[in-house]
């Protein structure tokens, strides 16, 4: 114990000209300047002024070193949140029935296409007819988009695609079921390259 004290203090005296948040020993009031890094387990990660890092036992720490521990381990975990948000408010963006059109690679009109979107599928039908085509389940990641195809003539078959939604139009381009294909950079059919675009209005 007189070890670990005795090497605590010789790090707090040692550091305490470096210019960055001063951190003190709650039991003796040394203290010692560092950048907070991160927290593992039960030590924080502080960077000193010559770059090295050094682990120091959190519970050593005064109350309100801890408190400041705390919040910015609070401030780190908002990001994550905010991106949860983000993604179920697009998603709920997207829920609801589409109609539009299959785009040709210079972006006439090729087919007509409806798309009945829920909270975890896709229905696919051919609105000339009402002529349902398949479903599948799908997952959204920033402006990529993923199906798998569950019914009909898309079972067993998955679509890459990245999408852009502006009010009620949708773009979504695809790369279609051949494994050959991959996910589209560009809001753009290319048949060489097996990627095909919808553009969708809401109703």
């Amino acid at each position: 114990m007189k070890t670990l004290l005795l090497h605590f203090g010789l790090v707090f005296c040692a550091l305490s000209s470096l210019q960055s948040r001063t951190w003190t020993e709650a039991q003796t009031g040394r203290t010692l300047e560092g950048d907070f890094v991160s927290v593992q387990g039960s030590a924080v990660v502080v960077r000193t002024g010559n770059g090295g890092t050094l682990q120091l036992p959190l519970a050593r720490l005064s109350e309100a070193d801890q408190t400041f521990v705390k919040e910015q381990g609070a401030a780190a975990s908002k990001p994550a949140a905010v991106k949860t948000e983000e993604k179920d408010d697009v998603k709920q963006q997207l829920i609801g029935t589409w109609d539009g059109f299959m785009a040709d690679s210079d972006g006439s009109k090729h087919g007509d296409i409806r798309l009945v979107i829920t909270a975890d599928k896709i229905t696919a039908s051919n609105p000339q007819g009402n002529r349902e085509m398949g479903a599948g389940t799908y997952k959204i990641s920033g402006k990529r988009i993923d199906a798998t195809g569950t019914e009909g003539q898309f079972a067993g078959k998955k679509y890459e695609g990245i999408f852009d939604l502006d009010s009620k139009t949708l773009k979504w381009c695809s790369a279609n079921d051949n494994p050959n294909s991959t996910r589209p950079t560009k809001l753009q059919t290319n048949p060489q390259a097996g990627q095909f675009l919808m553009v969708l209005e809401k109703k």
